[in-house]
């Protein structure tokens, strides 16, 4: 693909559910397919944006990120959507900005069924390498922040009435900076997310985000992702399965989504963000 002035930004989603609150605050587009594969061409003041769905899961996000990157070349990948809570103070609506992302389930299990992390594999310029994590990229990071920063108070709250934990006082969501755990799991023991908090300083739990940062960090393509909260098993035990997201559908990634957007509006005012 030859290269504009600015390289596109990509927004990669699972959720058509999820996507839709960038596609419906972005200026209209125009669709592209390539193969059974389909991405959203829009963009803000020159900035050329890319969105695309990759569907729940590990294999689904590496291969979409992957196809994104071979045919749109884009300066930086952001990824956003629901995700569950690690910590007992993270509630509904609440959003995390990832500084760091893990896909925790490369592990070994010894024969008395212990297991050790070996972190994440991957191909870099033909050569492997190994990460305990990846981090978000510096200058994304840093921008997200601020940009989170003038939008405090502005989110809308959760509904009262959807899985918010009955003994919780209802608030207005906030925000904080920490660690997104990937895997094709959803854990609802809190015996096991308190594991992988000792292990990993987790504060949430999605199926994509680790898979997305793999492929970004064998290209060498800058990542973010912002996640906002849908249950929080450490408090509400939930049914889990599309039966239980279906219960707030218009909810997720509603906030998290207003922060993407966000930080798009931020990068699309400057002189030729991210080029590589």
């Amino acid at each position: 693909m030859p290269r504009d002035s600015r390289q596109p930004i990509a927004v990669i989603c699972a959720l058509a559910d999820e996507l839709v609150h960038l596609r419906e605050a972005l200026p209209p587009g125009r669709e592209e397919w390539h193969g059974n594969r389909c991405v959203w061409h829009t963009e803000l003041d020159g900035q050329p944006i890319v969105l695309a769905l990759c569907g729940i899961g590990m294999l689904s996000a590496a291969a979409v990120a992957e196809a994104v990157i071979a045919h749109y070349e884009p300066a930086a990948i952001f990824n956003f959507g629901c995700t569950g809570a690690h910590r007992r103070d993270l509630l509904p609506g609440d959003m995390v900005i990832g500084a760091r992302v893990v896909a925790y389930d490369s592990v070994t299990q010894d024969a008395d069924g212990s297991e050790a992390f070996l972190g994440m594999r991957y191909l870099r310029r033909g050569v492997q390498e190994t990460a305990l994590f990846f981090a978000a990229d510096p200058a994304l990071l840093d921008r997200a922040v601020r940009v989170a920063a003038t939008l405090e108070g502005q989110h809308e709250p959760w509904p009262i009435g959807v899985e918010w934990p009955d003994e919780v006082p209802h608030r207005s969501p906030i925000l904080v900076v920490g660690t997104v755990a990937s895997a094709d799991r959803w854990n609802r023991m809190p015996a096991r997310i308190e594991a992988l908090v000792r292990l990993h300083d987790s504060h949430c739990e999605d199926m994509e985000a680790g898979a997305i940062a793999l492929i970004c960090a064998s290209h060498d393509v800058p990542f973010l992702t912002v996640k906002d909260i849908s249950n929080n098993e450490l408090l509400k035990t939930t049914d889990g399965g599309a039966e239980f997201l279906a219960q707030f559908r218009d909810q997720l990634g509603r906030r998290a989504g207003a922060v993407v957007l966000g930080i798009l509006r931020d990068l699309a005012a400057g002189p030729a963000p991210l080029l590589r």
